[in-house]
């Protein structure tokens, strides 16, 4: 199961990567102190697929990145 989850973060980071460049948005752009931020190294971990992260995170980059977040799930 664990090779799993690892595989499936790791899938959830490129996407999210690709979302994020493909819409020209830095990482330190997810780092604004606002409501919806995400620290850069939390979203590298992210992108990396080292990161079990939380739905709020999961909740915060979907709206930085205007998708739903069942979009970032669906891989």
């Amino acid at each position: 199961m664990r090779v799993e989850l690892n595989e499936y973060l790791l899938k959830i980071g490129k996407k999210i990567k690709k979302i994020r460049a493909e819409r020209a948005l830095t990482q330190e752009s997810f780092d604004d102190l606002g409501e919806n931020s995400v620290p850069v190294r939390t979203l590298q971990e992210i992108e990396a697929g080292k990161s079990n992260f939380t739905i709020k995170t999961l909740f915060n980059i979907s709206k930085k990145l205007k998708v739903k977040p069942k979009d970032l799930l669906d891989v």
